[in-house]
């Protein structure tokens, strides 16, 4: 049964990919789903970016270590989208760009700032997606599905299904997968609480187990609070940056819809992210000697549910991973042909649609194909390629921020944000380092942000490119 649910999931999947495939006509189609994205598709696509492997697996390693106060991870997440949709998703879908290096180079000039933005948001892409293929390996081990060849080929099913219809087929797919990773995560829950007899059974069975708990465990502000600030801000930091939000955000009909997408798909979220904290919890109480927390969601599918279940809770797994992953991919091919290729090796040369559209697939196989191989055959370097992601945060956060709330921010000043919040963060990366208990993202950051105040200040007059109310919606 486990199986049969397996393959007609990813049977679905490919299907998909070949029905969008005959709505693509061009670039902007691929990248941007022709920019026509309605509002339930946008807020599924933004919620599904987020909600993947890592915040099922990860929320129930957090709910494991630290009870109901482990949601605080997803939380952050939502609150990031909320943050979003009122500081910078309408504004952003105005310019009508394709990344975020898209509007670096607008508002600052010139390509260098492009290119250090690009590069590092494609490093770390790549890294996240490897880590989702290692996910997905894990998630198909579950029910026994062992060694290499399921990973392998969930991978190259949604490598096919986002090569073939690219932000289309991602948007779809990831609209199914968010509901059925929601409701594979309610109803593991849901069953979990039920055989316990609610929070009360679940207490009691810790206690006649004697399993060492905190006593604010079942509350949700029980973590510290300086510990849920640092959660919060590299979660909304980068949520406000992140070229597989933004590009979302560009695909959107409009302004409203991606404003209204982001509040739902935060709200979403905040709601969501409880659940996965309370499988966790589930697994201290069952499983009293377990003291790796994340292998606390695998085991309550192995040993609590029957396989009709599991079956149920490993495809919702599933789709929580591949919706992350395709985020991922299609974020990174919009990187190497909008400012790479486009921007930067080829900005003087003009290529006809049907070129791009090529170009575009091409670019989408070989960077899932990369991402394949480094999971499975050198997984030791996926922790440095993820660190450009604390990288690319701590430095183009800034910048980017900054450059649409400051008019009098320079190319200089930018550029010095950039690359000194980067230089600082790969420091404190390197040393292990913080600062009174501050993450590596955020006091990077106020380097980065005191660099690009002073700087700016100092390099004359900002602001060449033209005012947002001018920019068109094309």
């Amino acid at each position: 049964m486990v199986l049969a649910a397996i393959i007609i999931y990813m049977l679905i999947l490919l299907g998909i990919g070949y029905w969008a495939n005959k709505k693509i006509k061009g670039m902007t189609d691929f990248l941007l789903a022709g920019r026509r994205l309605g509002l339930l598709l946008t807020a599924g696509a933004l919620a599904a970016t987020h909600f993947g492997g890592g915040m099922v697996i990860g929320g129930g390693e957090y709910g494991f270590k630290h009870g109901l106060s482990g949601a605080w991870y997803g939380i952050a997440c939502g609150i990031g989208l909320l943050v979003l949709a009122f500081l910078t998703a309408s504004k952003f879908r105005t310019l009508s760009f394709f990344t975020v290096p898209d509007y670096l180079e607008h508002r600052y000039g010139g390509k260098s700032v492009r290119a250090l933005g690009a590069l590092l948001s494609l490093i770390a892409l790549t890294g996240i997606l490897a880590a989702q293929v290692l996910a997905a390996r894990g998630a198909l081990a579950i029910l026994g599905f062992t060694g290499n060849t399921a990973a392998v080929i969930a991978t190259i099913i949604f490598i096919i299904y986002t090569a073939l219809g690219g932000l289309w087929a991602a948007t779809i797919t990831d609209f199914i997968q968010i509901i059925i990773a929601g409701v594979g995560v309610i109803i593991a829950t849901a069953l979990l609480l039920g055989n316990v007899e609610g929070f009360a059974g679940l207490q009691q069975m810790m206690q006649k187990s004697q399993t060492t708990f905190d006593a604010n465990y079942f509350n949700l502000f029980g973590m510290a609070g300086k510990s849920i600030i640092w959660l919060l801000l590299p979660t909304v930091m980068y949520t406000l940056i992140g070229q597989d939000f933004y590009q979302r955000l560009f695909a959107a009909k409009n302004e409203i819809t991606a404003k209204t997408a982001s509040i739902i798909g935060g709200i979403f979220l905040i709601i969501i992210s409880i659940f996965p904290a309370i499988i966790g919890m589930g697994a201290k109480a069952y499983f009293p000697g377990l003291t790796d927390g994340s292998l606390a969601v695998s085991k309550i599918v192995q040993k609590i549910f029957p396989i009709s279940v599991g079956a149920v809770i490993l495809v919702a797994l599933l789709a929580a991973i591949m919706s992350s992953a395709d985020s991922l991919l299609t974020a990174g091919t919009s990187h190497f042909i909008k400012d790479l290729w486009l921007g930067i090796i080829h900005s003087h040369k003009k290529f006809s649609e049907k070129q791009l559209l090529i170009l575009s697939r091409i670019s989408t196989v070989t960077l899932g194909v990369i991402a394949l191989i480094i999971a499975l055959s050198l997984p030791m370097i996926i922790d440095v390629l993820i660190y450009s992601y604390t990288m690319y945060t701590a430095s183009v956060f800034v910048p980017v921020i900054g450059g649409l709330l400051w008019k009098r921010a320079t190319k200089k000043g930018a550029l010095s944000a950039i690359i000194g919040g980067a230089l600082v963060a790969a420091a404190g990366i390197v040393t292990k380092s913080d600062v009174m208990g501050i993450p590596v993202e955020v006091y990077s950051a106020l380097v980065s942000l005191v660099l690009f105040i002073v700087i700016s200040l100092f390099t004359g007059v900002p602001w060449h490119g033209k005012p947002i109310k001018e920019i068109g919606t094309r």
